[in-house]
């Protein structure tokens, strides 16, 4: 009998406790939902630009979030090319870099020497070689750099950049950087607003909405 009492309270509290859950979250105070349309496979992607000092800044909250995603939750950037004082084609320049170290295992390692070079060495990125030279000091051959930058692949994925940039834009979802958008169709509102700013609630919000 006592176990019959139990196997029927865990029937009604299990369902109730996804509901709980699921209720913790609300659109228009944690995220907004900015798209009809969503991906095909759960993705978190953060638009952001190296020239961005917050972009900067959320690296380390990055690497603290990223390790607490569901396995089938991938996570990926996408720069941006409308921050600061330098211009559309210099900053389109730095989507390709992007683009370049995304198929190259060293790819972290680039990514954070990048914003390294701009906010800490304080120094810049006028021409193409200075891209190189971050590359090769990664331990990227300088051929290689060359031919990948400037491969179909690599200008398809920086070209895809620009248009997600555009469309979230036109959406009115891309105001500002970093803007994390879950599955193409569920901005994040991080902050003291919503109440979500540590690493293991941006993990579990950013879960929930994957699995939507």
């Amino acid at each position: 009998m006592i176990k019959l009492v139990k196997a029927g309270l865990l029937a009604v509290l299990l369902p109730m406790a996804a509901t709980s859950f699921a209720a913790t979250y609300e659109e228009g105070v944690h995220y907004d939902v900015i798209s009809e349309r969503a991906t095909k496979k759960p993705e978190i992607k953060e638009f952001f630009s190296f020239y961005c000092p917050a972009c900067n800044n959320m690296e380390a909250l990055i690497g603290e979030f990223k390790p607490k995603l569901d396995k089938n939750v991938k996570f990926k950037k996408s720069h941006v090319d409308f921050v600061g004082v330098r211009d559309p084609e210099n900053q389109q320049m730095m989507s390709q870099a992007l683009a370049t170290a995304e198929v190259l295992p060293q790819k972290d390692k680039i990514v954070s020497a990048i914003f390294n070079h701009i906010h800490t060495k304080r120094a810049k990125f006028n021409e193409l070689a200075d891209v190189k030279d971050i590359f090769v000091a990664q331990g990227v051959d300088g051929d290689k750099f060359d031919k990948l930058f400037k491969s179909f692949s690599v200008r398809t994925l920086s070209s895809k950049m620009k248009r997600d940039q555009d469309y979230f834009k036109e959406k009115g979802a891309l105001r500002g950087v970093p803007t994390f958008i879950v599955n193409g169709k569920y901005k994040l509102n991080l902050g003291r607003e919503s109440g979500i700013t540590e690493p293991e609630d941006i993990g579990k919000l950013i879960n929930y909405l994957a699995s939507k």
